[in-house]
């Protein structure tokens, strides 16, 4: 059979079963079928048993869902066949992804469709019948593309490299304030601090745009608990963008963390496999621009959040369990910030400027190490007690998910 489902009945399809269950289902096709196009059941069990079965999913996971049937579609270059079903069990989901734009930002761009990515084929005459359920025009899962720049050719300079990187953002901040700031307003955490995270969100998914190669993937969903957003792309990942960057700052060497590690560690399979997370962790500490590394800080200390971070086979989960590591280096990373901008409104001289900064850097760069290695030395397979979790398929791209209680 060439068939697998991608909601299974009676579980809630959440990011950690994406990971674990519905990319293992994935790996076990390829592996019996090869090269053989696959086809996808949205649910389960179809028009079978609808009355033993229930469906649910979590919202932040279509960005993810999104990234991979991109990459399965470029590797059979063609769109995957997507059957749909539209029944007693199976009508709410089908429903919310209907109205969330999932199957509009997956399905065929034309003249009343310009964000279509073309990765699916689906039977458009199962929508209809709906229940009417109403959805936030915000709770809309949203795609970030270069091809939307109309960039006709690749910067052959750093300086066009940076002209073409201020336009993006300058376009892309525009976008996530419009397509992200009422949901943030609702939670007072988020509230507090919503200018900080439409600057970090609209860098990561600059950032996304620019070096992934492939579409990038954002949803943000309130409800009575929690705000949550992922974002999620299907490109080269960490290690690879570190490894392609032409021009890095005085305060930064390829692999510098990675060397700081091998001299006070022994390598392992768990320390190669996490530490392009945290040399990637550690690079957006000392930069100029609030980016990924803030976003951490900011989830865990001013929001008391869950911060998680994937890449290849690997995820990192910052959480309260390791606040009072993230708190002091939030302090320097702070001062790092502050040195940047005050060299940026010429309050102080260059040459203090970069002493100050590499000194800065090596005093962080003691606490990252710090932390790695406290975290290596609790890494556990029970996902409660440790920060690090390994899965059994490797998911290229980077994914970020995010959850913040609401106050």
């Amino acid at each position: 059979m060439s068939t697998i489902s991608i909601i299974d009945s009676n579980k809630k399809f959440t990011p950690l079963r994406f990971y674990t269950e519905f990319l293992e289902k994935l790996s076990e096709f390829y592996k019996t079928h090869r090269s053989k196009k696959i086809i996808f059941k949205l649910f389960e069990n179809g028009d079978e048993k609808i009355h033993e079965s229930y469906y649910r999913i979590d919202p932040i996971t279509l960005p993810l869902l999104l990234s991979i049937i991109e990459q399965l579609s470029k590797f059979h270059k063609e769109p995957l066949n997507v059957l749909l079903y539209n029944n007693a069990a199976t009508i709410n989901v089908l429903e919310f992804l209907y109205k969330s734009d999932f199957f509009k930002t997956a399905g065929n761009a034309n003249e009343h469709n310009t964000t279509g990515k073309n990765i699916i084929n689906i039977d458009e005459r199962y929508f209809g019948d709906f229940k009417g359920i109403k959805i936030r025009r915000d709770h809309l899962v949203r795609s970030y593309s270069i091809k939307e720049f109309k960039v006709s050719r690749e910067p052959n300079s750093y300086i066009e490299e940076m002209k073409l990187r201020d336009y993006i953002l300058s376009t892309t901040t525009y976008k996530i304030y419009n397509h992200f700031k009422e949901l943030l307003f609702e939670n007072e955490s988020t509230l507090n601090n919503h200018n900080l995270y439409i600057d970090i969100l609209s860098e990561l998914v600059t950032n996304g745009i620019l070096h992934s190669g492939s579409t990038t993937y954002a949803m943000m969903f309130v409800d009575k608990y929690k705000t949550k957003f992922s974002i999620s792309d299907n490109g080269i990942g960490l290690k690879e963008s570190l490894d392609k960057k032409k021009d890095l700052s005085f305060y930064y060497t390829k692999n510098e963390f990675q060397e700081s590690i091998y001299q006070t560690l022994k390598p392992s399979i768990l320390i190669d496999s996490f530490k392009p997370i945290f040399e990637t962790l550690f690079y957006s500490s000392l930069k100029e621009r609030r980016g990924l590394f803030d976003l951490m800080l900011i989830v865990v200390i001013k929001s008391n959040g869950y911060f998680r971070l994937h890449t290849d086979n690997c995820q990192i989960i910052a959480s309260n369990r390791i606040f009072d590591q993230l708190q002091k280096l939030h302090k320097y990373r702070e001062e790092i910030f502050n040195n940047h901008m005050s060299f940026e409104l010429k309050k102080i001289e260059n040459e203090i400027y970069r002493n100050t900064t590499l000194k800065l850097k090596e005093m962080i760069k003691e606490l990252f190490l710090e932390l790695f290695k406290d975290i290596i030395e609790y890494y556990s397979e029970d996902t409660r007690y440790s920060s690090l979790r390994f899965f059994n398929v490797r998911f290229r791209g980077v994914h970020i998910e995010v959850e913040i209680p609401n106050i």
